[in-house]
């Protein structure tokens, strides 16, 4: 069949016609609906061509603003969240580590007013209070509300007490002037001292001090270990370390040990895990059997701090502690290392039952011991440490050889041959030096 539709068809003439119709109404459409124009300065093309950088930072702007918001939003919710946290144990009162919320200007016992936290550990916190009472600032240690915490204070408190009626006059250990218990927190009240042997340190810039402030440090300390190992006493510190040594003025070279948390008689040792690392003796390192000499060790660690600036032994954990050591004293004795409970986690037995240092993975750390001179560390040719000392008055040739030899004395190996604290008071080093009774 023939679709074609021919120009003298009567329904060409009707398709025509119809055409036109559709042609006039979209002619009058437009004429009655004016056209619209997109505005060239928001036309995409342009955006994306001529105002490149502008679009961008507009992005950028819009992409941080909601980063921004949306931290906010993370932070408030944290911190409401903390808030919600911090009040969750001893209805209220305690913090989720059972420490004691401090308020400033709460009163304990309607006597002493709190102040300012003055610093935080494991035990609990130390506040700076006035004692209405006796009208005057103290230091309040309040436990945490945890059974071993609080275990572990009452024999602090019981050491103390000893202590104190021993020495009336609190000459070298901190006097507790009383305690009580406060919304299940056990509360030592303490005599208020000033700051310690480490922030002396730091405000060396890590120099450290004179060797004759380190003298007249040395002798307090070797008084109050001698104070300590009288019969009547027999107290081991077992966390002696500059933090714990504090002075009791900031213009006076008087100091006083605090923080008998971690001690104990002798022949009553409760921990083997015991003093802070870097002062740790190698019998505590060893598994040993120790006494009255860890506390020796530890002083000797810390008076080549207090003159250098610097730790003597840094371990960054036990291995690399006794590995700091044998670097600068070299081995220790055969007959230490093979009664002892810990010696195969830092050295292997050979056949002939010598003992040699497990070797370190890292080849490049391999420390060989003996290499590092107690010498050089003291800069005894050398005018102290980093020379830092040279042609002062007290820091001689034969002053460094006696403050070497000392040190070597505390730092002997065998506990047993370690110089004691009733003899080291002769050493020739303290000849010239006494003590203030």
């Amino acid at each position: 069949m023939n679709n074609v539709i021919n120009a003298g068809s009567p329904l060409y003439g009707r398709l025509v016609a119809d055409n036109s119709i559709q042609n006039q109404d979209i002619l009058s459409m437009q004429a009655r609906i004016p056209m619209q124009f997109r505005d060239p300065a928001t036309a995409p093309l342009r955006k994306l061509s001529v105002d490149l950088i502008k679009t961008y930072k507009h992005i950028n702007e819009v992409y941080y603003t909601k980063k921004k918001r949306k931290a906010q939003l993370s932070h408030n919710e944290t911190r409401s969240n903390k808030k919600e946290k911090k009040y969750v144990h001893n209805d209220g009162h305690d913090d989720e580590n059972y420490d004691y919320i401090i308020k400033h200007g709460e009163k304990f016992l309607d006597r002493y007013e709190i102040d300012t936290l003055l610093g935080k550990g494991s035990f609990g916190q130390v506040v700076k209070a006035f004692d209405h009472e006796e009208k005057c600032q103290v230091a309040i240690k309040i436990i945490k509300n945890k059974k071993p915490f609080l275990n572990q204070a009452q024999i602090e408190v019981q050491l103390l007490e000893k202590i104190n009626k021993a020495d009336i006059h609190s000459r070298y250990i901190v006097k507790l002037k009383g305690h009580f218990t406060w919304k299940n927190h056990l509360c030592l009240v303490f005599e208020l001292l000033s700051y310690n042997l480490y922030n002396l340190i730091r405000n060396t810039n890590f120099h450290g001090v004179s060797l004759n402030l380190t003298k007249k440090f040395a002798q307090q300390l070797c008084c109050a270990l001698a104070f300590l190992s009288s019969p009547e006493l027999s107290i081991i510190h077992c966390d002696l370390k500059p933090e714990n040594i504090l002075l009791c003025s900031p213009k006076r070279s008087a100091i006083k040990i605090i923080d008998f948390g971690s001690s104990c008689h002798v022949g009553q040792t409760l921990y083997q895990y015991i003093q802070s690392r870097y002062y740790r003796s190698p019998e505590v390192l060893l598994g040993i059997p120790y006494d009255l000499a860890i506390d020796m060790w530890s002083l000797g660690c810390i008076l080549v701090e207090l003159h250098t600036g610097e730790p003597l032994f840094s371990g960054k954990n036990e291995v690399d502690q006794m590995t700091k050591i044998i670097e600068v004293l070299g081995m220790p004795p055969g007959y230490l290392l093979h009664g002892a409970s810990k010696t195969s986690k830092y050295f292997d037995r050979l056949s002939d039952n010598s003992y040699v240092l497990k070797k370190s993975t890292d080849t490049r750390k391999e420390r060989l011991p003996g290499s590092k001179r107690l010498d050089t560390i003291l800069g005894v040719d050398n005018g102290g440490p980093g020379g830092r000392r040279r042609n002062e008055p007290g820091h001689s040739l034969a002053d460094y050889m006696k403050f070497k030899d000392l040190i070597l004395r505390m730092l002997t190996y065998d506990p047993k041959k370690r110089i004691s604290p009733t003899n080291v008071l002769r050493h020739e080093f303290f000849l010239k030096h006494s003590v203030d009774n």
